[in-house]
């Protein structure tokens, strides 16, 4: 029916995305509105020469970083939207466009003095165009104010952020995904159960597959890994198709269309799964008819 608009832009806030990967080289966002390598801010969005996103961990345009990616960008960037090559995996919405912004470092970490950093990748996404934001991080302890107000200026927007619930095998949804202004997703395994490592909770929108999945690594290399990190892209990438098949949708009726077309996997409202297995078939005919 659809395999999503390059009118819809994904921002993929993570550890940074290999961008000679030939999956994902057509579907990087690119800013119209800056002219590359001038030294000038040419849209006067606060940086310099940001044709293809910006780097918050090295505060640097993303073609431009100083130092090595860490392979968890690259992997959820392909779930979202990596295109067919012979041989590889291909993404949910292999025709939208993934903007890059860094914010973990070479580990795929980041520590409590970074805070400012992701309220500011929060709002660099919000203002450049992003209509989805992917968050596929947490913190155990509580972000300092200026993280929710950002989540709340995104919300503001009319711009969708998707978190997680956690890697902990506990009934707590961590930070950011415990914010009301983001979709918290757990990790579904292969027999559609919460898969083992996921954290759950009454935050929890919904559940998506999270246990080896197939994705890119650098390189182009196809792998598998497991985690909430990685449920959170197909709800990212599903949102960003529910869009292209009806763009007038407001954040709000987007989210009621992907909650209204999961696949419970309770009987009951059950704190795992939250409204169920996310469906992007069901959610994008639904879009298509016009349907909140």
């Amino acid at each position: 029916m659809t395999t999503g608009s390059p009118e819809i832009i994904v921002a993929v806030i993570d550890s940074g995305i290999d961008r000679t990967v030939p999956a994902l080289a057509d579907v990087l966002w690119v800013n119209p509105r800056e002219i590359a390598g001038n030294g000038r801010d040419d849209d006067g969005n606060g940086y310099v020469d940001d044709v293809c996103g910006w780097d918050f961990r090295d505060d640097t345009p993303t073609h431009l970083r100083r130092t090595a990616l860490h392979w968890h960008g690259t992997f959820v960037a392909g779930l979202i939207a990596g295109r067919f090559k012979e041989g590889g995996p291909v993404g949910v919405a292999p025709n939208i466009r993934i903007m890059d912004v860094r914010f973990l470092d070479s580990r795929g970490l980041f520590t409590t003095k970074d805070w400012d950093g992701l309220a500011s990748a929060i709002r660099y996404a919000v203002d450049n165009g992003a209509r989805i934001i992917n968050l596929s991080l947490y913190a155990k302890g509580t972000p300092p104010g200026g993280v929710e107000q950002a989540l709340g200026y995104a919300a503001s927007k009319g711009v969708i952020v998707v978190g997680i619930a956690g890697n902990e095998a506990k009934p707590e949804v961590l930070y950011p995904g415990k914010y009301s202004t983001v979709l918290a997703v757990s990790a579904t395994d292969s027999a559609d159960g919460l898969a083992p490592f996921s954290s759950w909770g009454p935050e929890v929108a919904l559940a998506a597959p999270g246990h080896e999945v197939v994705s890119l690594l650098p390189g182009g290399v196809a792998a598998k890994h497991s985690g909430t990190s990685f449920a959170a892209p197909h709800v990212s990438g599903t949102l960003a198709l529910i869009l292209s098949a009806n763009p007038s949708l407001t954040a709000r009726e987007a989210i009621e269309v992907l909650l209204k077309t999961s696949t419970p996997l309770s009987t009951d409202s059950d704190p795992r799964f939250g409204a169920g297995l996310v469906d992007a078939g069901a959610g994008v005919t639904r879009a298509s008819a016009g349907l909140p």
